[in-house]
């Protein structure tokens, strides 16, 4: 199945309904959440991107750069502050091949998509495969994000293992 059917198909399959004004409203969060996040991201628009998010939403790294993947070594950082790590150290932010997952009735998206990046510094490629898993409230809001990635091409790229 192509990557644009099983989009569709996740959102087909995928309503939450959600309180809005005292009226039942119906909210797909891979359409109105997950991928106008991403695109903000992507488009370096932080404004936007922090719209989504509930204040002090953190984003979670799961695995450390050097290695460790118990509790101690995953990494956390405030959401708006890591969408300006990524808008300052890359260019050319591109998540392809995405594919959602729905769970928890709409109130967690799981997202896989390859990355194509541009380090700024060196305009050198950057790609990478990451899974992400976005945690919503009642009202869609962006609770927390967490990410795996290969930690091996974050090595590779002489990014340090840091908290």
């Amino acid at each position: 199945m192509t990557s644009l059917k099983l989009f569709l198909s996740a959102i087909a399959m995928s309503t939450a309904t959600l309180a809005n004004a005292g009226e039942k409203t119906e909210m797909d969060p891979v359409a109105n959440v997950v991928v106008p996040l991403f695109d903000a991201v992507a488009n370096e628009d932080l404004a936007a991107a922090g719209a989504f998010l509930v204040d002090g939403a953190p984003i979670y790294a799961m695995f450390n750069p050097n290695g460790q993947t118990d509790a101690a070594s995953i990494r956390t950082f405030p959401a708006t502050a890591y969408f300006q790590l990524v808008a300052r150290n890359y260019e050319n932010i591109v998540f392809t091949d995405r594919t959602y997952s729905i769970a928890e009735e709409g109130r967690t998206v799981w997202m896989e998509a390859n990355g194509d990046l541009r380090l700024e510094a060196s305009g050198a490629p950057y790609r990478n495969r990451y899974v992400f898993k976005i945690s919503l409230n009642e009202v869609g809001k962006v609770l927390e994000i967490r990410e795996w990635v290969n930690t091996v091409t974050l090595t590779q790229q002489g990014i340090a293992a840091r908290r």
